[in-house]
């Protein structure tokens, strides 16, 4: 991270959980993510908006309350009008809600063995997906190693 990579990931794919519309994942998601100042979660928020059409809504005017990431909990998110919305690591997000369904769990691991960084959403005890983050290549990186390939 970092040689050849920005060191941000990006949000570049929402994976819903059976029964869970991609829609709503996202909506999610970026509810959790609407005051994590981090590259990752503000992009987040923007596949949201890109992807959904769902609008940026105004932090200070939702009454919420933001549950910041820490190094204990590995996770992150927001209380609002009775949900308890987090976004994390598998292993705390199944601390919290539970086993993962199979089918986000296989593609939390798709995501982990393919060089990506999986983050769990839920709400309250049910997983709603995971969201997909990627690393960012440095602009020129592919000219770069066809140069050094031709020394």
């Amino acid at each position: 991270t970092g040689t050849i990579t920005l060191g941000n990931r990006m949000a570049t794919a929402f994976h819903p959980a059976d029964g869970i519309s991609e829609r709503d994942l996202a909506d999610a998601a970026q509810l959790a993510s609407l005051a994590d100042e981090t590259p990752e979660g503000r992009s987040i928020v923007v596949l949201a908006k890109t992807r959904h059409g769902i609008r940026e809504r105004q932090v200070h005017e939702l009454n919420a309350h933001f549950v910041p990431f820490t190094a204990q909990t590995r996770m992150s998110g927001v209380d609002l009008d009775g949900r308890q919305i987090r976004k994390g690591a598998m292993d705390a997000m199944t601390r919290l809600a539970g086993e993962l369904p199979g089918k986000i769990k296989w593609k939390v691991d798709e995501i982990a063995r393919g060089g990506g960084t999986p983050l769990v959403v839920s709400e309250g005890k049910r997983i709603l997906g995971a969201v997909e983050l990627k690393d960012i290549v440095k602009g020129g990186m592919k000219e770069r190693f066809a140069d050094l390939r031709r020394m």
